[in-house]
């Protein structure tokens, strides 16, 4: 496996060369997060219990990633420091290893979920009309982890290599194919009405010719949803596969190459990862208490609380953007000895990302009914819902801290300290409050969200004092 042509990316200034990496990366993470919408958005106009079902799926897929995610931020830590040493040979094994790796894990996890899946929602408080739907959404989505999973692997191969815009063309595609696979696939056969009379702003109500239709529909529900998603991750996996073995692209594998593990690679790859995933399984871990805890206030409270969840995820594209920009140049430049570089592009990467966040966090709380009326008409759920998103607001700019220069600090091979920032803000800030303010002080839903935002102010204060202090300048990583 080797690399094809030249991977460093030249820009004239910091702030081009971190806008240059971050927007496929932004348009990436907006097409990943597409689907959550779609899938929310679509489900959540059979009801509360059906969001309620894909709510307590999604921790428990959270969880799952944060084991992958330490494989893939081991190999983008170390493809960027070889492609900035000029070492291509090196990060071609580094990237056949992590897919080797990656795979194998992917198997083990799906035979676990389709054993044991079941028992995921009930353990986090799904009601008994829920229990079903969550059960049959985890299950199907697990039929294609093992194509997903390398999926998500080989983009962060390719992030290192810097090339964010491979992995942003599959996604556009995977996402357009899962809008469609919904549209067919939860709703039954209806009759579909285009036109009639619009109210549109300053020009009043405008009348259009009335056009009557029937649609055909399989009218699976939440099964149908977890299908098209399934399905559509797996055609992701499928294509970088192609990719891979087609030879036009950056990151090659030849057919003919033998696939062997090499233990001293991994050994590299998981120095760096294990913290990672940790990290992540930490967060992921801590959010299924923190939804149990959501869970026992109600189903109507979950759905507020779950819906808010997808529309804060809004603010988690560009901020994993400009991470993974942050991941790619941070290790780039340490790879050419260039710390000095590295510190600058931390920096600007965080600058941009607190100015984007910041604006999110400004419509989070003057227009979030909006946001959450998307997906539900319940005027209970949209209440708390918005609730949510206002409380969240003030807590933007220290996330962005916590998610670009945690990115930064990965790409130096600093994994360890995010990784015990990460189980401090989760399990003795987040959690702990939040039975404070939920229980104690009886304050529901409300005590949560400010639970969550002590957490992230705490989290995004200590990581940037971590990356201003520079020590992540002098780590080895291979």
């Amino acid at each position: 496996m080797e690399l094809g042509r030249g991977q460093a990316i030249e820009v004239e200034n910091p702030r081009s060369k971190v806008i240059n990496l971050a927007w496929p990366a932004i348009t990436e993470m907006f097409m990943a997060t597409l689907v959550q919408f779609v899938d929310t958005a679509m489900v959540g106009q059979l009801g509360p219990i059906a969001i309620s079902a894909i709510s307590l799926s999604s921790s428990p897929m959270w969880l799952i990633m944060g084991i992958f995610t330490g494989v893939s931020v081991g190999t983008t830590a170390l493809v960027a420091r070889y492609v900035g040493a000029n070492e291509p040979t090196k990060a071609g094994e580094v990237a056949k290893q992590s897919i080797l790796l990656g795979a194998l894990m992917a198997m083990v996890i799906t035979l676990l979920t389709l054993t044991l899946g079941q028992y995921v929602p009930k353990w986090m408080g799904a009601e008994p009309e829920v229990l079903p739907y969550a059960t049959a959404y985890l299950k199907i989505m697990s039929l294609t982890f093992i194509l997903h999973f390398v999926s998500f692997i080989v983009s962060g191969v390719l992030r290192g290599a810097g090339d964010t815009k491979t992995p942003m063309r599959i996604n556009v595609f995977a996402n357009i194919l899962n809008v469609f696979g919904n549209f067919f696939l939860i709703f039954p056969t209806r009759l579909i009405t285009i036109g009639g009379p619009f109210n549109i702003p300053i020009l009043g109500e405008i009348s259009f010719p009335t056009v009557e239709f029937t649609m055909w529909g399989a009218g699976l529900g939440v099964s149908g949803a977890a299908i098209s998603t399934a399905v559509s991750r797996g055609i992701a996996g499928v294509i970088v596969l192609f990719i891979l073995f087609s030879g036009k692209f950056i990151v090659k594998l030849r057919i003919k190459e033998k696939l062997k593990f090499d233990l001293a690679i991994i050994k590299n790859i998981l120095s760096i990862g294990l913290p990672a995933a940790l990290e992540r399984v930490a967060m992921s871990s801590g959010q299924l208490f923190f939804t149990r805890i959501v869970a026992g206030l109600g189903t109507s409270m979950l759905a507020a609380h779950h819906l808010a969840i997808v529309a804060e995820s809004l603010s988690y594209m560009p901020g994993n953007g400009f991470s993974m920009a942050a991941t790619t140049l941070v290790g780039q430049s340490l790879g050419a000895n260039k710390p000095d570089e590295a510190e600058k592009y931390g920096f600007e990467t965080l600058k941009l990302g607190v100015i984007v966040m910041s604006l999110m966090g400004f419509i989070f709380f003057f227009f979030p009914h909006y946001l959450i009326s998307i997906f539900n008409s319940d005027p209970e759920v949209i209440k708390y819902g918005s609730m949510c998103l206002r409380i969240v607001a003030f807590a933007q700019p220290f996330f962005s801290s916590a998610m670009v220069l945690s990115g930064a600090l990965r790409g130096a091979g600093d994994t360890r300290w995010p990784l015990i920032y990460a189980f401090t803000g989760m399990w003795v800030v987040r959690l702990s409050l939040a039975v404070i303010f939920v229980y104690l002080f009886d304050l529901g839903l409300m005590g949560a969200w400010l639970a969550m935002v002590a957490d992230l102010s705490i989290r995004g204060t200590l990581i940037f004092l971590r990356f201003k202090s520079g020590k992540w300048k002098h780590i080895k990583v291979s």
